[in-house]
């Protein structure tokens, strides 16, 4: 309600010089001037008034001469300036016709003739709260609409610098604030294992060019973060010039262009005595060497936030949270003092922001777990190349697809000649290194992204090659023979030379959906298996063309 030794400014728009002059009377009769009148003949004249300047209240006759008439003037009133209450003032005494301009905005309306001073005063005091109610409701629930979309983005995404990126923008153009960004303060923890990660800012909107790197800016959000886990609230400081800041802390910020600052803490779960412990002993480890809290610190001298929000966390002794890091916005272009909605806000989404956070942390650990045991369920733990599980599962996707193709497919099966003799006289950690180093020659001769190198079981071997005719799966068994002769891996028991050697069987077909790859391994096993009959240390290929050519050493 109106108080002492304050005026509201009223609009009159009314072209009957009588009727304007009996509120100017009524609205003047104060002994103290409680209203400011400007009264104006036509609605156009009006519209531009309220462009102009602000008024407290608008008095609106129906039926000035310029206006349409009914509603219309009300409505062209309301679109220009839809937050000033408006009375209406009417010839008619009609319940229609008042229902009728309070459903198109109106917050009363008053008979001509029928109203003393009294219900006038009233009437103008209670369309001003009632407007302002209504202007309350109306932005909290634009608030909550725009919170709610803002959620609902971080939650449909789990990559953490996106999330980041969106929510410092969406806060930037929905408080219209100069600068928002999110710091996330060094990682204590890793720190206890002996890693070490600075803090540094992470996501921004609206920052000058090289804001990010400047060290000054770095020091003192870091600090900032040691402050809001001592005073475990937020940091709301409406204007730098008048707050007692520590430090050079003023002298950083004027140079920044900063003129207000508001910051709240991003937290998660973790060993909060452990971590806050090394924190404190880390912060005032910075102080002795770069004398960082007494230069940047932005605390009030007294140690304690200027404005405490109700919707801060608990004391992280107590829930066992931890400061990941915090969400600030700064105003550049004056002071500002902060609302308790924005900062219920800010800490609301901040919360959000951090749920968000472990989330994708959970979700990225996840994916790595995943790819491990994708890895342990498709490569071969010894050899570090394929298992004999990927093999059947490639093996018959190629198939597959080399069959809508009608391209060929090639396989090439291998042995160890006399593998077992070398595990007898070497012992099976030196079998081990023998078949590491037998993988390894065998994947380096079979480099295409589709070929397929694998171990097949024991000492044996296999390469697929899919759109490889038998001419070129011949050149790359040659080729890992070679390989394997150019290792000399020494062979104290093998009867045809003093090295390792292989024996090699290829297989070459056009896939048809008649058949099965068990065709294929079939005959290259059995190519295979003539070459070891045949002397060993030589490839066969499974064809019509059948020939066996041993590899001299």
């Amino acid at each position: 309600m109106l108080t002492r030794n304050q005026s509201l400014k009223i609009l009159l728009v009314e072209d009957d010089l009588a009727d304007a002059t009996l509120i100017e009377d009524l609205l003047g009769s104060f002994s103290e001037s409680l209203f400011r009148l400007e009264t104006v003949k036509s609605l156009e004249i009006g519209l531009g008034c309220l462009e102009a300047e602000n008024f407290d209240a608008v008095l609106l006759d129906l039926s000035v001469s310029d206006s349409l008439g009914g509603s219309e003037a009300l409505a062209m009133l309301k679109a220009r300036s839809p937050t000033v209450p408006v009375v209406v003032l009417t010839d008619i005494n009609d319940e229609n016709t008042a229902l009728s301009v309070l459903r198109s905005g109106a917050q009363d309306c008053l008979v001509k003739g029928r109203f003393h001073r009294t219900l006038l005063v009233r009437a103008i005091h209670y369309a001003i709260e009632r407007q302002r109610i209504e202007e309350q409701l109306r932005q909290q629930a634009l608030r909550e609409r725009l919170l709610g979309q803002m959620i609902e983005h971080i939650r449909s995404s789990i990559d953490a610098s996106s999330i980041l990126q969106n929510t410092v923008a969406e806060v930037r153009q929905f408080l219209k604030t100069d600068r928002v960004l999110v710091y996330r303060c060094q990682d204590w923890a890793s720190q206890l294992d002996g890693e070490e990660q600075k803090g540094a800012i992470v996501a921004g909107d609206g920052l000058p060019d090289g804001y990010t790197e400047n060290q000054n800016i770095n020091a003192a959000l870091a600090v900032s973060c040691f402050v809001l886990v001592e005073s475990q609230s937020v940091q709301a400081i409406a204007d730098i010039r008048a707050a007692p800041l520590a430090g050079r802390c003023k002298e950083l910020l004027a140079d920044c262009e900063i003129a207000a600052v508001l910051s709240v803490p991003i937290w998660k779960s973790g060993d909060w005595e452990t971590a806050n412990t090394k924190l404190e002993e880390t912060v005032w480890e910075s102080e002795k060497i770069e004398d960082i809290a007494e230069n940047y610190l932005l605390l009030p001298a007294l140690g304690k936030p200027r404005v405490e929000s109700s919707s801060a966390p608990d004391a992280a002794g107590k829930n066992g949270n931890i400061l990941w890091g915090m969400l600030t916005a700064y105003n550049c272009s004056g002071v500002r003092e902060w609302q308790e909605w924005e900062i219920d806000f800010l800490q609301h989404l901040a919360n959000q922001v951090a749920i968000a956070i472990e989330q994708s942390q959970l979700y990225r650990q996840l994916a790595i777990a995943n790819q491990k045991l994708q890895q342990l369920a498709t490569t071969d733990g010894l050899t570090g190349i394929a298992n004999r599980r990927q093999f059947d599962r490639v093996l018959m996707l190629e198939w597959r697809r080399l069959a809508r193709e009608e391209m060929p497919l090639s396989l090439i099966m291998f042995d160890i000649d006399f593998f077992k003799l070398y595990n007898d006289f070497y012992g099976h950690l030196g079998g081990d290194d023998c078949l590491r180093q037998v993988a390894g020659a065998i994947a380096n001769c079979a480099k295409r992204a589709g070929d397929l190198p694998a171990r097949y079981g024991g000492e044996e071997f296999a390469v697929v090659l899919p759109n490889t005719s038998a001419k070129g799966a011949n050149v790359v068994a040659r080729k890992i023979c070679d390989t394997i002769a150019d290792l000399k891996l020494p062979h104290a028991r093998s009867s045809i030379g003093p090295y390792v050697t292989l024996s090699c069987g290829i297989a070459t077909v056009i896939p048809c959906t008649e058949a099965s790859p068990d065709t294929l391994i079939s005959r290259a096993d059995s190519a295979l298996y003539q070459a070891k009959t045949a002397g060993k240390n030589r490839i066969f290929h499974a064809s019509n063309e059948s020939e066996t050519s041993p590899i001299l050493m």
